[in-house]
């Protein structure tokens, strides 16, 4: 009868822990992804930035 109790609690507290594995790495998943997001925001403010100025310097060039 112990024994049974015993292992019910060990099953509970492994399942317990697994749980919170398992929220951090969705966590971890989340900033991640947010990460990239505001990454590929960046490259492409960066990118309309440098085409207007490749802009300029054509029209610059043509005077």
């Amino acid at each position: 009868m112990e024994f049974a109790i015993f292992g019910l609690l060990l099953v509970g507290i492994i399942l317990l822990i697994l749980s919170f594995r398992r929220n951090r790495e969705n966590s971890v998943e989340t900033q991640l992804e947010n990460f990239t997001i505001q990454l590929m925001k960046e490259i492409y403010q960066i990118k309309k930035k440098l085409k207007v100025l490749e802009d300029e310097m054509m029209i610059n060039d043509k005077n």
